[in-house]
Parts: structure tokens; sequence; C-alpha cells
């Protein structure tokens, strides 16, 4: 038990002090790895569950190649969104499966954005931050 309160503090630091985006993990020299045995988590309530404060959040699946053209927009939307919604990344290649399921594997970036633990709204290949904050932000401001 004590071992998951650390390793669950080292991911919330990790998440609030890295800007939208953390380091894919590597995989071990001499050794591939899938997705599959990358992935930490195995359905978007696993990943909801680690944000249990009242404000929305916005999962950001991104594609690899995209990632550098992006992450500043996303980083400052962020920024300008922190005290009315959680947003977290997911490269999708390390998370497949769950892009798929969640229609988030065919166009980059793809933003679902949670409340309550459902989808509310959803942005496919919107990359400026004044646009990502003026279409979720309306949806954060109040029930």
């Amino acid at each position: 038990m004590k071992f998951q309160v650390v390793a669950f503090l080292v991911f919330l630091f990790r998440l609030t002090f890295s800007g939208a985006f953390a380091p894919a993990p590597l995989a071990p020299s001499g050794r591939t790895s899938s997705a599959m045995e990358m992935a930490k988590y195995n359905s978007m309530d696993e990943i909801l569950a680690l944000f249990p404060e009242e404000k929305p959040v916005l999962v950001n699946f991104y594609d690899a190649a995209t990632e550098n053209l992006i992450k500043n927009d996303i980083f400052r939307a962020k920024k300008l969104l922190e005290d009315r919604a959680t947003v977290v990344s997911i490269k999708r290649q390390d998370y497949p499966e769950l892009a798929k399921l969640w229609d988030a594997d065919e166009k980059s970036p793809a933003m679902i954005l949670f409340k309550d633990g459902n989808p509310v709204t959803r942005l496919y290949e919107e990359t400026h931050y004044l646009e990502i904050v003026a279409k979720i932000g309306k949806f954060c401001d109040g029930d």
C-alpha cells in the first residue's frame, strides 16, 4: 500500500512538472517491448481515477510524429486551463487499443473532455492553444 501511494505521488509529480508531455519509458537495451507491455493502464476509468478532483479531465491522445509540432500549444492550453480542467497527454503508440476504443487512433491530436467520468466533447486535429482553450473552456465553467 505504501509503495502504491509513493508511486502515485511520483506519477503526479512528473505529470505536474513535466509539462503536457512526459517522456515514454525506454525498453531495456537488448529487448524489444510491445506497446501493451509498456502500457500502464488498461482502461480510461483507470486513468481518470488518478484525478479525483472535481475538475473535468481533458485527455489528449497524440501521435509521436506530431509531438514536437504540438507540444508548445498543448503546454500553453494546459496552463490556461489549469484552474478549470486537468490536461493529460497520452501517446497513441503506447496505448493503441485505448486510442482505438475512444476513436482517437486516426487523427492527432484527438482530445476528449471528461466530466464525472463521462465524455462531454471531443476535438480532432485542433492544435492552436487559444482554440483549444475556447472550445474546452466553455464546458468547464459551471454546470
